[in-house]
């Protein structure tokens, strides 16, 4: 380790985890909540992973030995967030609710999550660093938009199986329908936003007739010659 941890390069995040006790994956718990808090309300180039290892108690070294550094430990504060949209969907399916039904909850999760005015500014931060560091964008992107992707798109496919979307139109290509629905989602929200543009998060319900007539596009698709 050198005198200065937060230079070191990215690792790999599975082989930055360790495998705990009880007691030790309640401190790595600790650690990501605090962690999550402190890359959203500061930015990525403005949190130290020192402060972090402080507030949530703990060594250094424990930090590090549980996420591999500084990019290890965001990209696990990244995954945790995408697993938080996914848990909605999960129960959706699980509950056996109708794709429109599961597609609207989805739409209303990821909106507040993308449109969260920390998370904003978590994204500008990015998207400055990721020009001097496109490393960083790359892991950003792989760990988190991709994945919540890559699971929508793995959605789509087993309902085309199940037979409650048909699979022509855009149920032959499930990938390109995820980027697309996640595209009409966030346009023109999300870039209003980036940019500064004042966006109502008080109260998600004024943004469910934007959701639902992106479903029923989306929807309407499928049955697409």
């Amino acid at each position: 380790m050198t005198d200065n941890p937060e230079e070191l390069t990215a690792l790999p995040l599975e082989a930055s985890v360790t495998r705990a006790s009880p007691r030790g994956d309640a401190r790595r718990k600790r650690q990501l909540s605090v962690a999550r808090e402190h890359f959203l309300e500061q930015g990525f180039a403005a949190t130290s992973i020192n402060d972090i290892a402080r507030e949530a108690g703990g060594s250094l070294a424990t930090l590090y030995r549980n996420f591999g550094n500084k990019e290890g430990l965001f990209l696990a504060v990244m995954q945790q967030e995408a697993k938080s949209v996914w848990a909605l969907m999960d129960q959706q399916v699980s509950d056996g609710s109708h794709p429109p039904q599961a597609l609207e909850r989805f739409g209303m999760a990821i909106l507040s999550l993308a449109l969260q005015p920390r998370l904003i500014r978590l994204l500008r931060g990015l998207a400055f660093e990721s020009g001097r560091t496109p490393e960083l964008g790359r892991l950003f992107l792989e760990n988190g938009p991709d994945v919540t992707r890559q699971r929508l798109a793995d959605y789509l496919s087993q309902q085309v199986e199940k037979g409650t979307l048909p699979g022509s139109g855009l149920g032959t290509q499930p990938l390109n329908a995820a980027n697309m629905l996640m595209g009409m989602l966030l346009s023109p929200l999300h870039i209003d936003a980036l940019l500064g543009r004042a966006c109502r998060t008080d109260s998600m319900e004024i943004h469910r007739p934007h959701v639902q007539r992106c479903v029923r596009v989306f929807i309407a698709g499928f049955g697409a010659s």
